[in-house]
């Protein structure tokens, strides 16, 4: 009788075994999203030769009356008006989101734009056209356009 149910309890622990799922492990944690945001204007353009920063912004959909959160900063030269920005942000960002937010929370991103150069006016300064779109953009979907003034 111990032997039956020995080979019993064997037999189950075998057949348990072979039909769990294999481990995969926190694949996520190692992949990033990417988006390319494209400043575009009425037209190809040159501006005079300006420094600016490009932030990415990131705050819970469903969240009112709280500050966004600074996801990422680039530092950009412009010469040319329509000029590109790349960001790469790692699938973990959102734990860098205050307040904290659930993982399965839907998340707004935008972007702003901030000249580091003094004393342009009119056509020469780089400026996001608010009225025309709000700056928000995707995660993962490739090539977004902000308009400018």
């Amino acid at each position: 009788m111990k032997k039956l149910a020995y080979s019993l309890g064997l037999s189950l622990i075998f057949l348990a075994g072979c039909s769990s799922v294999a481990y995969k492990g926190d694949m996520k944690t190692h992949q990033s999203d990417a988006v390319t945001i494209e400043f575009v204007g009425n037209g190809t353009y040159s501006v005079p030769q300006q420094q600016g920063t490009v932030s990415l912004y990131a705050v819970e959909k469903r969240m009112a009356d709280v500050p966004a959160t600074l996801i990422q900063q680039k530092k950009v030269q412009v010469s040319q008006v329509p000029f590109t920005v790349d960001f790469t942000v790692p699938a973990d960002h959102k734990k860098l989101i205050q307040p904290t937010v659930r993982g399965d929370a839907e998340i707004t991103y935008y972007v702003t734009w901030e000249s580091a150069t003094q004393n342009l006016t009119g056509k020469d300064a780089i400026v996001i056209d608010y009225d025309r779109k709000f700056p928000r953009v995707k995660l993962g979907s490739g090539k977004q356009q902000i308009y400018l003034r």
